[in-house]
């Protein structure tokens, strides 16, 4: 399995707590005080896996528990993620070629004094063949 794309939530600003999600399929979500902005360079991604093995093989991702990644700026401060989801469903089949995708997409918790910056984390997926 390889990584091709981060996940990203792009640009937003937080009135008070809140939260910001980004489905699996790159839709964007508010609530709280935090508010989702359409602008700059940084937007909302889903993070994009490919997966690589025996051709027609069935396979099964297991996606973090919430609240076990955090995103940190370096300076101390940091933000929990949570509610990992991924647009897998059901049984999962790699192609002819072996070659499978997915994309996966979080909830990303904003405190109510969050300070400004630019955050970063990382996170695991398992994918298990069966």
């Amino acid at each position: 399995m390889s990584n091709t794309g981060n996940l990203s939530f792009g640009t937003f600003v937080a009135t008070s707590a809140g939260t910001v999600a980004v489905g699996a399929d790159g839709s964007r979500a508010q609530s709280g005080g935090a508010f989702v902005l359409n602008q700059g360079s940084n937007v909302a991604a889903p993070a994009q896996f490919s997966v690589h093995g025996k051709a027609n093989a069935v396979y099964a991702i297991t996606l973090p528990a919430d609240n076990t990644v955090l995103m940190s700026d370096g300076a101390g401060h940091s933000m929990t993620v949570r509610t990992f989801v991924s647009n897998l469903n059901g049984t999962n089949i790699l192609s002819k070629n072996g070659n499978g995708q997915f994309n996966v997409g979080a909830t990303l918790s904003v405190g109510a004094q969050q300070a400004r910056g630019s955050y970063t984390g990382t996170f695991s997926v398992i994918v298990n063949y069966q």
